[in-house]
């Protein structure tokens, strides 16, 4: 009976000392997140609207593979992120009221986030007024984050989106310093941003990453060639 309830006891602590570490990487996502958020830059410049629209679900980074050069002494850690991300890229993630930022925001549901685009769809103007949508000029959409071990390096994207041929794909890295602060690494080497490419159509990154129902060209910008 001894054996049994100290068992018991053992199970109780680990799993509240999983929810403990859950809880904690929660709190680093949503400071992630956060930081992406503060000082927007979209496809047309800096964020211009007073409050941001953001897709619950989380989305895809473009393009798939991330297109990222860490710094040599990070190789193994972004080794470990890229092993994150290969695991749960296909798992969305539904997001919560857990952003700390300036700005006052929406979380819209994926009917919402449709509404968005049909309105948008012939371009940033909306076709009729809908007040959900007023004075706002992009649906954010966010993707997981990932993480190596130590959760001390992450890797994150963000997409911008206003219309047909508006829209501007990144992926984020962020590492976190002594001070328990996340800052941005530069060491991203593309943007995917909406254009059109001559007379050939839709790239097949287009085609992949396109929100349903809008026909969108993009044209793709190596940083690094």
């Amino acid at each position: 009976m001894f054996r049994f309830t100290s068992l018991l006891v053992m199970i109780g602590l680990f799993q509240q000392g999983a929810r403990s570490a859950d809880s904690e990487l929660e709190k680093e996502v949503y400071a992630i997140y956060s930081l992406m958020l503060t000082n927007l830059t979209t496809s047309h410049g800096p964020y211009p609207s007073d409050r941001l629209l953001i897709a619950k679900t989380t989305g895809p980074g473009v393009p798939e593979e991330p297109c990222v050069r860490p710094a040599k002494e990070h190789e193994a850690d972004f080794g470990e992120i890229l092993a994150d991300y290969r695991s749960r890229k296909a798992m969305p993630r539904q997001l919560a009221q857990g952003f700390s930022i300036s700005k006052p925001y929406v979380l819209l549901s994926p009917d919402d986030v449709r509404d968005f685009i049909s309105a948008r769809s012939s371009g940033p103007n909306p076709r009729a007024t809908d007040e959900r949508f007023r004075d706002v000029s992009d649906v954010i959409t966010l993707s997981d984050v990932y993480f190596n071990r130590r959760g001390t390096l992450a890797l994150t994207a963000i997409s911008t989106w206003c219309g047909g041929l508006c829209a501007s794909y990144q992926w984020k890295v962020f590492e976190k310093v002594a001070s328990g602060r996340w800052e941005e690494r530069s060491w991203i080497t593309c943007a995917t941003m909406a254009g059109v490419l001559g007379t050939s159509g839709e790239s097949v990154a287009a085609r992949r990453f396109k929100p349903d129902g809008v026909k969108l060209s993009s044209q793709y910008m190596d940083r690094n060639p």
